[in-house]
């Protein structure tokens, strides 16, 4: 009884997330029979008619008992013809793709000659919207530095095809993207602003360290073993450099360098706990660090009264991966946070989901809508896929992403209690500098469940019960943390 009722409930799980389809060989990927690549290798992923002998260039295919199949090929340079048989009954189809791997480079990096302003002169220019990279070379697959603010003031002493170059120190610069900033009149000599008023006061949730200035510049924040180092930039001089400020809220004391010769003022943050998420932002033109304070966490109870941020990885027009025979992974993600979410609240959280249906939800809304809520931690859930040149069958399994060093000990706790749960490979814990994982409050992971394109992980997907296990050992490494970080 239990199985056809798991049975029915399967069968209406993938009626909702997909129109099956009718032929007897459907490939999912590479989506259209002529395809140029850059790499070594491409994967066939796609389903026949379960039962079905399947070969690809003659070579035997395992065909999994939903019909998915995944296949590994290597490319040699030029036109390569692969050929998809499959038979069941007497009956047989045959699809043809023409794969073509070209030896020019996957991306492409323009060279461009810089552009030197001259000595002492300076364009200045007005950052356009928040979250814009500064890079450290002027490339999108450059570090990014920091990410600035809406309104900040740059100053701009070269340029270098889409990018201008931004004076931060006498030695440091940075590149910004043009299409991020407005570029005012030339100057000479760089603006600078005094730093006045600095000041920390504290409510329930947060401690704010504050700083008053005549526009708004750039700064850089450092994560440190006891709390934050804060580099502002573009500064005449701070009237609190030799200030001794008293211990208040999550601050356990606060010095502030001299301003340099490079006109930077340096803010060294001790803290009384461990760091527990942060933001840096402006409130017109005030400085503002906002720290969050060590929450109250109940040992018994753990979860009880605290605030979490549930991340159903894409959504609406953005389908993330499709397995072998179709579903998309928005529609398990969904899933599994929705199971996540009734987890959580039973517990006594206080959840925020960033979607609740198939729709589609901007990515940087994602992370505002956590700190909005004051949430603790932000978990976004996804299934994996891999790019043409990597093996599914190699590289597979559950994977934790974080970036910042205060969700490091979630990530690890997470991906313990995943694998040892859902007795999937360990995929590892990587830092890696997502949209979901870059936020420096709450703390935050970014969860692969398992592969969409690994025809077995695919088919545990496509499993209730699968599913609950993995909602099940998400809320159990977020509970065992919080258990460990509590005094």
């Amino acid at each position: 009884m239990k199985k056809l009722i798991n049975f029915i409930l399967l069968f209406i799980f993938c009626s909702c997330f997909s129109s099956i389809k009718t032929d007897a060989l459907e490939v999912i990927y590479p989506k259209t029979q002529t395809v140029e690549v850059c790499a070594n290798s491409i994967f066939f992923v796609g389903n026949t008619e379960p039962g079905s002998k399947l070969k690809i260039n003659d070579k035997d295919v395992k065909v999994y008992d939903n019909g998915s199949f995944v296949e590994v090929l290597n490319l040699k340079n030029g036109e390569n013809i692969i050929e998809i048989y499959s038979e069941k009954n007497d009956e047989s189809i045959t699809l043809t793709y023409t794969i073509i791997k070209t030896n020019k480079k996957c991306t492409d990096i323009k060279e461009f000659s810089l552009e030197e302003f001259p000595a002492n002169e300076y364009i200045y220019a007005s950052v356009v919207k928040d979250n814009t990279p500064l890079r450290k070379e002027p490339n999108e697959d450059s570090k990014r530095i920091t990410h600035l603010n809406k309104n900040t003031i740059l100053m701009l002493n070269g340029k270098k095809g889409d990018y201008y170059r931004v004076s931060l120190t006498t030695g440091q610069n940075a590149w910004v993207k043009a299409e991020n900033i407005i570029n005012y009149s030339t100057i000479t000599g760089k603006m600078l602003t005094p730093a006045t008023n600095v000041n920390i006061t504290e409510d329930d949730l947060y401690t704010y360290i504050k700083t008053d200035l005549s526009f708004n510049v750039p700064f850089v924040i450092q994560e440190v073993d006891k709390g934050l180092n804060v580099e502002l930039f573009n500064i005449k001089h701070n009237d609190s450099d030799r200030t001794i400020f008293k211990s208040l809220g999550e601050v356990k004391s606060l010095a502030i360098n001299n301003v340099s010769v490079d006109n930077n003022s340096i803010y060294h943050i001790e803290l009384k706990n461990r760091l527990w998420g942060y933001l840096a932002y402006y409130e017109g033109n005030t400085f503002v660090i906002k720290i969050r304070k060590e929450p109250q966490i109940e040992k018994k109870e753990p979860l009880k009264n605290l605030t979490f941020a549930i991340d159903a990885g894409h959504g609406g027009s953005d389908f993330g991966a499709v397995g072998p025979t179709g579903i998309k992974e928005k529609d398990i993600n969904l899933d599994i946070s929705k199971r996540l979410q009734t987890l959580l609240e039973e517990a006594g959280a206080k959840v925020i989901m960033t979607r609740t249906d198939d729709s589609t939800v901007e990515l940087y809304d994602r992370p505002k809508k956590a700190q909005k809520e004051d949430s603790i931690i932000l978990i976004s859930i996804h299934a994996n896929a891999l790019p043409d040149g990597q093996d599914p069958y190699v590289k597979h399994g559950t994977s934790v992403f974080y970036y910042n060093n205060e969700s490091e000990k979630l990530a690890n706790e997470l991906i313990d209690v995943l694998t040892k749960d859902l007795g999937t490979k360990n995929d590892g814990v990587c830092r890696c500098s997502f949209v979901m994982t870059r936020p420096t409050m709450p703390l935050s992971a970014l969860i692969e469940v398992a592969y969409m394109i690994h025809p077995y992980e695919y088919s545990l997907l496509l499993e209730e019960d699968f599913r609950q296990s993995a909602a099940e050992s998400i809320k159990k490494g977020i509970t065992n943390f919080l258990v460990k970080e509590a005094r």
